[in-house]
């Protein structure tokens, strides 16, 4: 009898914590609920100069706040990506999300970084792409590449597409 109770008060506290993490989630993204959604992809978009099947979107956070996700559909969960590099900008598809689109002349900076919030990974490891969501909203999208090579290649496309329209730099602080 005493192991069912002993039991029956853990679960009782398990739930009070999946509780609390969940209303803690639904708080935020009321909280988040002004912030502008995300371009859609844009008609005629033609095809990628690079497009990269197997990343992960990690997460989005505002700019210089690694650690405060924003979690409004479609930035709130890290899954499997596809991106794309266009000469027009950068599509992200997220798994079971609708793709969108961060336009060249928002991208206001393309790094290496090695952490954001739940993610930590070897030295530059991340690709941080800061933008602008909305007229004073900085935000940063963090994705995860691990071919070396395709991370390489996903980097120089981005910012080749804009080396004219913002200076880029190789470090993120």
């Amino acid at each position: 009898m005493e192991v069912a109770l002993v039991t029956l008060g853990i679960l009782a506290f398990l739930g009070l914590i999946v509780l609390g993490m969940w209303l803690g989630w639904r708080r935020r993204v009321r909280k988040q609920s002004a912030i502008p959604a995300p371009p859609a992809l844009p008609a005629g978009l033609g095809a990628p100069r690079l497009a990269v099947d197997d990343a992960h979107y990690v997460a989005t956070s505002y700019t210089g706040t690694a650690l405060e996700r924003i979690a409004v559909r479609p930035f709130g969960y890290r899954g499997r990506a596809v991106v794309e590099v266009h000469p027009q900008g950068v599509a992200i598809g997220i798994a079971a999300e609708d793709p969108f689109f961060i336009p060249r002349e928002r991208i206001t900076l393309v790094a290496r970084t090695q952490a954001t919030i739940d993610r930590a990974v070897e030295p530059d490891g991340l690709i941080a792409v800061q933008w602008q969501l909305g007229p004073e909203l900085s935000v940063e999208t963090f994705l995860r590449i691990v071919e070396p090579s395709a991370r390489r290649a996903l980097l120089e496309a981005i910012t080749t597409i804009t080396a004219t329209e913002h200076a880029t730099r190789e470090e993120h602080k």
